[in-house]
Parts: C-alpha cells; sequence; structure tokens
C-alpha cells in the first residue's frame, strides 16, 4: 500500500486499538453480513481473501463465522508487511483454524491468488491513494456473483458532533501538551497524511461501480469508542502522523495519550461514539 514500514512504526501498530471489543464486534458484523449474502454451490470450498490482513483480526473473525456456518474455506491473509503477517499467523495458529499468508499489496492479486468467491479489504481503504486501481484488482480476482467486503472508520460522516467535539479537544490538548513538555518539537501543517484523506460513501460507492462491483450495499454502523481504545488509537503511527505532523512518533503517542484522558474529563464521557462504513459489493 505504498506505506514505509521501518523498525520504528513497528513500535507504533494497529494490533492493540485492533484488540478492544468495539473493533471485534463491528468488523464481525460486516464478516456475518458479508458470508450470509454469498452464494455457496454445494459442497464447494470457498477461497476468501483477507486484503491488508494486518495481524489477522479480520482473518480470525472470517474463519470463526466460516465454520460456524459449516463452509469448507480456503483463506489468503495478504499484506506487505512481513512483521504484521508473522503476528498473523501466530494469532491464527492459536485459534485451531488455518490461513495461508502471503506478502503482497493490490496489484499481486492474480498473481498470488488467481480466484476467489469472496473477498475483505477492512479498514485499510483510506490509506490507498489509487483507490480505483486496488478495486479493479479485487475485482479480478473475483469470480461472477463474488462478494467484496470493506469498510473503514475514516471517511467524511463518521464523526457525529459529540465525536467531533471531542477530536476537537482531544488534539488541542495534545497540542498543548507538546508545547509545554516538549517546546522543541515543531509541527508541520503543510502536508495532508494519506490516512486522512478521505472520501464520502457516495464517492466509495461510484468507485465500486466503476470497477465492476453491483448491488453495492452501503451502510453506517455506530460503535461507541473507549477512551482506551482512542489511546490505542492515539498510539498508532499513521494516527499520529496525522493529528501531529512532525511530531516524533514517541512523543506524539505520549501527547495523544495524556490528552484523551484529560479531553474526556473536560468533556466528563468515557466513551465517544463513530460511525463505521460499512460495504459489501457483488460482482457483475
Amino acid at each position: 500500500m505504498s506505506l514505509s514500514e521501518t523498525e520504528e512504526t513497528r513500535q507504533f501498530s494497529f494490533a492493540p486499538f485492533a484488540a478492544h471489543p468495539f473493533y471485534t464486534d463491528i468488523n464481525r458484523s460486516l464478516v456475518q453480513q458479508a458470508l450470509a449474502s454469498l452464494m455457496r454451490p454445494a459442497a464447494a470450498t470457498l477461497t476468501i481473501v483477507d486484503m491488508a490482513c494486518g495481524t489477522g483480526a479480520i482473518t480470525r473473525l472470517i474463519a470463526e463465522e466460516a465454520a460456524r456456518r459449516g463452509y469448507r474455506v480456503r483463506i489468503l491473509g495478504i499484506d506487505p508487511s512481513a512483521e504484521a503477517l508473522r503476528l498473523a499467523q501466530q494469532q491464527i495458529a492459536g485459534t485451531g483454524a488455518t490461513a495461508e499468508f502471503m506478502r503482497g499489496e493490490a496489484d499481486d492479486l492474480p498473481r498470488l491468488v488467481g480466484h476467489a468467491d469472496a473477498a475483505f479489504f477492512c479498514n485499510a481503504m483510506h490509506l490507498l491513494p489509487d483507490k480505483l486501481s486496488a478495486l479493479r484488482h479485487l475485482a479480478a480476482i473475483l469470480a461472477p456473483g463474488g462478494i467484496l467486503a470493506c469498510n473503514s472508520a475514516f471517511y467524511e460522516g463518521t464523526s457525529v458532533e459529540e465525536t467531533s467535539r471531542f477530536g476537537r479537544l482531544w488534539i488541542r490538548r495534545a497540542v498543548g501538551w507538546l508545547r509545554q513538555e516538549h517546546p522543541e518539537v515543531h509541527l508541520s501543517r503543510e502536508t495532508k497524511a494519506t490516512a486522512l484523506q478521505w472520501l464520502t460513501p457516495q464517492a466509495y460507492a461510484s468507485l465500486l461501480e466503476q470497477a465492476g462491483f453491483e448491488r453495492i450495499d452501503v451502510k453506517q454502523e455506530q460503535v461507541m469508542m473507549s477512551l482506551d481504545g482512542l489511546r490505542d488509537l492515539g498510539h498508532y503511527w499513521l494516527f499520529i502522523e496525522g493529528a501531529l505532523p512532525g511530531a516524533p512518533l514517541a512523543l506524539g503517542a505520549a501527547a495523544l495519550g495524556a490528552a484523551v484522558y484529560q479531553a474526556g474529563q473536560e468533556l466528563g464521557v468515557t466513551a465517544v461514539p463513530r460511525l463505521w462504513l460499512q460495504i459489501i459489493a457483488t460482482k457483475a
């Protein structure tokens, strides 16, 4: 996905945020809806791709739901990060399920997969500068009638007023913490982070149509994100770069970690609502 992985960024991973129950629940909802809508030939073995699988949180949910439904499946997890794939293999092994993990990006799909009955692209679409190209690569591997399920909490419309109010205060308090504790740090607002280049739900639906999908079901589901969950989101390197551009990752994480509880105390909240974009589309 053209995101540079370094020893430093591996210390500020998405995994702690993905371990929270609200994250598991919202992604399980998408997995259940997608597999329920999949046309399954009798006695067939389904090939399911988990694109940008990361450390395997969604791969595990796919394996669990397929087992619950009695489906025979071959699950392929694909991600550009070798370290994430190593952790994904450990996670899936601990569940007793099986999955194959391969290093690659969206344009590697035809070579790595060949064909699939369903594909998931969860919590990563917002990171891609060329979303249409990725969707076309996903369409290329899907059989006619195959299902693509994708989602994101980083899109235009994700924040209700309460979320926006909290987010503004959180960032202000984090900037204030940096100025007080580390005045040598200078933030930059000149470059917008890739992770913050958000699209509307309608724009995502249009891209899917252009990529060859139909029956595009677009929903927004609300979750309550705990302050602990937001703290872990503020420890993720891409979020730090978007919220506090120019700050060293360690200091940015410290600032966001301290400020999230301060903002929560000032507003009298222990959790913040956020909308999650959930999309299921069918290959034409």
